[in-house]
């Protein structure tokens, strides 16, 4: 049965996968990672590091990926908040829409408080020819922002800790880019043949960093 499904067309392609210039190597050194048999893996494979046991599962998408250069096979987002539920935010793509980008503490500030803030301090300066203007801005700028989260849904996010790279795990919910903006959750965690850690988002998205850069991991609260 292992040596069957070890010449399966999937095992051949991340074979293949492996031997390319796009093959995932051991966050540790220790090189390329082996295509081994998973009973625990959804294609029953994955890749892994015979020196220190380091791995990543071989899901579907990575073995789509492997063998074509545009994926078609789509698979359902599995990011889920603490009680089990979808993020509102979430997309297609399986990253999550965040609406809060700053905060105070561990307490996010609506953004739409910042773009009636924004509104407030437009329409100042220009209280002489329109006297009315800094009253009436505010609140339609909270209305815009309130129209436009209805018809693009947000996920509330609040930053926790500073992480490098190199010490993230499966299942850790991270910004995407930066402080603030889109959430992924991190479903592997490899490297590239030039050291940088090659960070896998549940529903095939992938990230490289350096093994020291600092990343925020975040929680999601809606």
């Amino acid at each position: 049965m292992t040596r069957r499904l070890m010449q399966s067309p999937a095992a051949q392609a991340l074979h293949r996968l492996q031997q390319g210039p796009a093959a995932y190597h051991c966050p540790g050194g220790h090189g390329v990672l082996r295509v081994w048999p998973d009973a625990e893996s959804p294609t029953g494979l994955r890749l892994a590091c015979t020196g220190c046991g380091h791995g990543v599962t071989a899901d579907t998408k990575l073995v789509e990926l492997a063998t074509s250069d545009q994926a078609t096979v789509e698979m359902a987002p599995e990011v889920r908040l603490a009680d089990g539920t979808a993020p509102e935010g979430l997309r297609p793509d399986g990253t999550v829409r965040a609406t809060a980008g700053v905060q105070l503490g561990n307490m996010p500030v609506s953004s739409g408080v910042w773009a009636a803030l924004a509104a407030l301090s437009a329409a100042v300066p220009l209280a002489a020819a329109a006297p009315a203007l800094p009253v009436v801005a505010p609140p339609l700028a909270y209305l815009l922002w309130k129209l436009c989260t209805r018809r693009l849904p947000a996920s509330q996010a609040v930053n926790t800790q500073r992480t490098p790279a190199a010490e993230l795990t499966t299942g850790q919910q991270i910004r995407l880019y930066g402080t603030a903006g889109p959430v992924g959750e991190v479903s592997a965690v490899g490297a590239d043949a030039m050291g940088r850690i090659r960070l896998r988002m549940v529903g095939g998205m992938e990230l490289l960093r350096k093994p020291g850069q600092q990343v925020w991991q975040v929680e999601l609260r809606t």
